[in-house]
């Protein structure tokens, strides 16, 4: 019996990190896959089966590393090359561009978030220099190390970005002075002063409704994502508890009450689709200019490491596995 117990305790301590890396690598790529399928799909097990590997991606990921940290460099011969996978498990806790939160409630952690960014790359940092041995897997480990902290650190920004309070901030326009009171009434006491006669009355403020001209394009698919795409603008608003113009609502009153019912509702689906992905997808950075300049860091990185390690020698790499 405790031979027995010996070779399952031996099978464990030689597998657990390669299984928890490919565990983690197979939550990515369902995650990749089917991270957006909530937007179209309503059915409970694909939500509860989303919630579970959006859960279990972090915690796998998390568990890897410290499974890493952990390691005898001494004794264990794979040192090396487990270490060479820290990298791989921050860009896995970066996560894939299709599903940054499952509910509003994971944006408002973003501070953990970015306190997980700061000590789960200590721990690859810490990994990392205990393998340092002057090996070519030590060097390719270096881009890996750049687009782990790229995507890391985009999930984390999304994420605030999308957060109650600072999606509320960068919608609400700058703050209104009022009138100027004290030249109000020196201008009073100036007229007064002269011997005009002052009455106070109301100024009725009468808005002009621009109606929202329609799409010049051909195509109605493209009119209608341009269509959706401006009054997306308007009324996301409303999902940061704040109210529309009178502009606002004249404007898309007049414009919903002339289109028939399937392009209305047509229009209106497209604007809920930009929503989710604005609450729930790194879709707000991926498609800005900074977003475009960190995915060309990440995939440049990430595509310079794979060209390196197949270019290696393969029949010199178990040298460097012995420490």
């Amino acid at each position: 019996m405790s031979n027995f117990q010996g070779r399952v305790t031996k099978l464990l301590n030689d597998w657990e990190i390669r299984i928890a890396v490919l565990l983690s690598l197979l939550l990515q790529i369902f995650l990749t896959v089917a991270g957006n399928r909530r937007k179209y799909a309503t059915k409970t097990w694909i939500r509860f089966i989303l919630w579970l590997a959006y859960l279990a991606a972090d915690w796998v990921a998390t568990v890897s590393l410290g499974i890493l940290s952990k390691y005898d460099k001494t004794i264990d011969s794979n040192y090396v090359m487990a270490a060479f996978w820290a990298p791989f498990l921050l860009v896995h806790l970066g996560g894939p561009y299709t599903i940054t939160a499952y509910a509003l409630e994971d944006n408002e952690l973003w501070l953990r978030h970015f306190l997980g960014l700061l000590v789960q790359s200590g721990v690859a940092l810490y990994v990392f220099i205990r393998s340092w041995g002057g090996f070519r897997l030590n060097y390719i480990a270096f881009p890996m190390f750049v687009a782990g902290m790229v995507k890391y650190g985009e999930r984390t920004w999304v994420l605030r970005s999308a957060s109650r309070d600072n999606f509320r901030d960068v919608m609400l326009p700058p703050p209104d002075r009022g009138p100027n009171y004290s030249k109000f009434m020196d201008d009073y006491s100036s007229k007064l002063a002269e011997g005009y006669k002052i009455t106070m009355g109301t100024v009725i403020d009468v808005p002009t409704v621009v109606r929202r001209s329609q799409s010049a394009s051909d195509n109605p698919d493209a009119a209608d994502l341009d269509n959706a795409f401006y009054f997306f603008k308007t009324f996301k608003r409303l999902f940061a508890d704040l109210i529309l113009s009178f502009q606002a609502r004249q404007q898309s009153q007049s414009f919903f009450t002339e289109q028939q019912w399937g392009k209305a509702y047509g229009v209106i689906e497209v604007e809920l689709g930009l929503m989710y992905d604005l609450l729930y997808t790194k879709a707000t950075l991926t498609f800005s200019r900074l977003g475009i300049f960190l995915r060309f860091i990440s995939l440049s990185s990430t595509v310079s490491a794979l060209v390196a390690f197949i270019v290696i020698d393969k029949h010199k790499l178990d040298n460097a596995l012995v420490i």
